[in-house]
């Protein structure tokens, strides 16, 4: 309770001293005519791309023979590139300082 009291008489003192140095003025000021003023921005779509979307050609593995020479290879597997959007293509308005 001794803390809300002090902290009330620091208020009231501090309000105190503003009011005695508070000055008025005036100051010229156009006001505009727009109230609030933005810019159209262009934002690209998100879009998830998955390189190993549908399977074509599994992996193999297969021997391969030149002359004297066997050599076990591996082929690696190939797949059709898949695309989902995951945030459309849009516009958006950015606040911007008005002329």
């Amino acid at each position: 309770m001794k803390i809300l009291v002090a902290l009330g008489v620091v208020g009231a003192v501090c309000t105190l001293a503003d009011t005695a140095s508070a000055r008025r003025y005036n100051v010229d000021e156009a006001v505009s005519r727009y109230i609030a003023c933005y810019t159209k921005v262009y934002v690209p779509a998100v879009v998830q791309v998955n390189t190993r979307g549908k399977l074509v050609r599994p992996a193999t593995r297969s021997w391969e023979i030149s002359g004297d020479r066997w050599d076990y290879v591996r082929d690696a597997a190939v797949y059709i590139q898949t695309r989902r959007i995951v945030e459309p293509d849009h516009y958006t308005l950015v606040s911007s300082a008005c002329p």
